[in-house]
């Protein structure tokens, strides 16, 4: 079977040649991608975070842009209701169940806004590796790679472990 790709792109401009596509050799450029829509001041300060973290590690692609803008507006949507249920639930005694005016009780809408969110929160999260198992796929490590040592300090072998992933501390 030979190395080369069947793949070719479209043809050049005036009738050159079309290019091949070396999918062997080939580099895929870490690059920001563009903001594909307009964000609010929260949203872009989300936005700078992730990119920011992603192309550190070389995990961030100009393609990502749609899907790092609907975890972004995912995240300060699901935030925001989050704080409103929390105000809500302050105001009333530490409880955020409403009663109508037939007697049923019922969670408060902004319960339902702000689980709904949680949960596509995590559906999205590990498609641009944001998540500690899908960076460890992509990074081609896995969490239980190593039979651990009975008579290893835990705490050492955690930090060797950051270390070699490349993970800072945080301040």
């Amino acid at each position: 079977m030979s190395a080369q790709s069947h793949l070719t792109g479209l043809p050049g401009v005036n009738g050159a040649a079309a290019a091949t596509f070396d999918r062997i050799n080939a580099i895929i450029e870490s690059a920001v991608p563009d903001m594909p829509a307009k964000l609010s001041a929260k949203e872009k300060k989300v936005w700078h975070h992730v990119t920011g973290a992603l192309l550190e590690y070389g995990l961030v692609h100009r393609t990502d842009g749609l899907a790092l803008t609907i975890i972004c507006r995912t995240f300060v949507d699901w935030v925001e209701a989050t704080e409103q249920l929390d105000r809500y639930k302050a105001e009333n005694g530490g409880n955020y169940i409403t009663e109508s005016s037939n007697g049923y009780r019922t969670p408060h809408p902004l319960y339902y806004v702000a689980r709904d969110h949680k949960k596509s929160l995590l559906q999205w999260l590990p498609e641009a590796a944001l998540t500690i198992p899908s960076f460890q796929k992509i990074k081609g490590g896995s969490l239980d790679s190593q039979q651990g040592n009975l008579f290893d300090d835990p705490i050492e072998a955690f930090k060797k472990e950051k270390a070699a992933l490349g993970i800072r501390r945080v301040k």
